[in-house]
């Protein structure tokens, strides 16, 4: 028996590793890659920034309480003064080419009507405050004097106002002094006597009734009935006190 030997047995070959590993090699490669990749795209985190406290906002200071408005001025009506106050300077030409100073008045009750001879309601007080304003003169003499100041442009529209009925001339005891156009001494009036200093605040009639001592102590806006009772109870308590 020829004996030839022992061969060699060839090396069992695993069918597939090779491949799977470079299978796996090459996922890991793109792994490490997307990795990266997602580190640069992420946001880094910035500086830490430590907020300040919430504070309250800051309260407004108080505004000051307006004033109520101040009542309205009764139309038509005598209103007396809740605090009399020194009557302003009055100091005008009249009519009959004198004139008149209120200053030299101090003593006497004195009514100031302001008005005009193209103002419809001043034409519908004049007879009345005209009446009363004589009468009360011849009843005290040197005690009282009416005077009304006319804004017309010109003495001759107030003389022809007189003229006509139911006047048929210049009245005698009634003192008629002019201030075309309503100037300084109308506007001043207006303005201190019941606080009405607005351009469209001076209307007309309005009369101003000054005490012996020359304050403003009550005050007409618009015309009333001078005849009435209560008008000349009240002149004659002032004349009288």
């Amino acid at each position: 028996m020829r004996y030839i030997g022992r061969m060699a047995q060839p090396t069992p070959q695993r069918s597939g590793t090779r491949p799977v590993l470079a299978i796996l090699a090459f996922a890991g490669a793109i792994g490490v890659a997307l990795g990266a990749w997602y580190v640069s795209r992420s946001p880094r985190p910035g500086p830490v920034v430590v907020a300040a406290p919430i504070r309250p906002p800051a309260q407004a200071p108080a505004r000051p309480a307006e004033p109520p408005p101040a009542p309205e001025v009764p139309y038509n009506e005598l209103v007396v003064a809740p605090r009399p106050i020194q009557a302003p300077a009055l100091a005008l030409p009249t009519l009959d080419g004198k004139r008149f100073d209120l200053a030299a008045a101090r003593g006497q009750v004195v009514v100031v009507n302001f008005w005009a001879t193209w103002c419809p309601p001043c034409a519908e007080e004049m007879p009345s405050m005209l009446a009363l304003g004589e009468a009360l003169a011849r009843k005290h003499p040197g005690k009282f004097r009416m005077v009304a100041v006319s804004v017309d442009e010109t003495p001759q529209l107030v003389k022809d106002f007189f003229a006509r009925a139911p006047y048929r001339g210049l009245p005698r005891d009634v003192t008629i002094a002019m201030e075309p156009g309503a100037g300084d001494v109308t506007r001043t009036y207006y303005c201190k006597g019941r606080g009405a200093c607005g351009p469209s605040d001076v209307k007309f009639p309005e009369t101003y009734i000054v005490d012996r001592k020359g304050q403003l102590v009550a005050f007409v806006v618009g015309p009333i009935d001078w005849s009435t009772p209560a008008a000349r109870q009240y002149l004659e308590g002032l004349i009288a006190g």
